[in-house]
């Protein structure tokens, strides 16, 4: 059984090396190389976009998770909910409003930026 089997691999090693000995050879183009490379990067960069988005696509729905048991929480144990109660201003609540908005703005831009200056500069 033995010798059987190893005449069957030796005689298809033989059959597939007359095969591509028939085989002409041909040249590859000039640009071959570089574009092979080309792609390559092409396709890694596409796969590092990739695990960015599903990084961030992980971030938010972790977050969201946080943020939904947070509040099943609070309402399982029967926290009240917390009223801020401000004394009267003669300023309309749309400035107050703004004026948040511009503060939450800046604080989340210059998070970004240090993300931006870990990742692309240092």
């Amino acid at each position: 059984m033995k010798d059987k089997w190893y005449y069957m691999v030796n005689n298809d090693h033989d059959l597939l090396r007359s095969i591509f000995s028939r085989m002409p050879e041909e040249t590859l183009p000039s640009g071959f190389q570089t574009e092979m490379l080309q792609q390559i990067r092409k396709e890694a960069v596409r796969i590092s976009k990739r695990n960015e988005r599903l990084h961030l696509l992980a971030l938010i729905a972790g977050t969201m998770f946080t943020i939904g048991m947070t509040v099943a929480a609070f309402m399982y144990v029967g926290i009240p909910l917390i009223i801020i109660e401000f004394p009267h201003i003669s300023i309309p609540p749309s400035y107050i409003f703004f004026g948040l908005l511009v503060l939450v703005l800046l604080f989340s831009d210059q998070i970004l930026r240090l993300i931006y200056h870990k990742r692309y500069t240092g």
